[in-house]
């Protein structure tokens, strides 16, 4: 979030060396439900709430919630 110092507030992937991570499968969204994530992404990353990191070998899928109002 703006003006939160990232020493105090900072998600770190800890990984262990000596297991191999795992890549899941690409899961499919509803086209609706696609364009509600992708806003949602662009939104964050324009508030600089978001940064592209670099796990090649590791990736998760978006797990949406939606709220009372319908909103992602």
């Amino acid at each position: 979030m703006p003006g939160l110092s990232s020493e105090i507030v900072q998600h770190k992937l800890p990984l262990n060396l000596e297991c191999s991570p795992v890549k899941q499968k690409l899961r499919r969204m509803k086209p609706k439900m696609s364009l509600k994530i992708k806003e949602e992404v662009k939104k964050q990353f324009d508030a600089s709430f978001l940064v592209v990191d670099q796990y090649p070998e590791w990736v998760a899928n978006i797990v949406p919630v939606l709220k009372e109002e319908g909103k992602v």
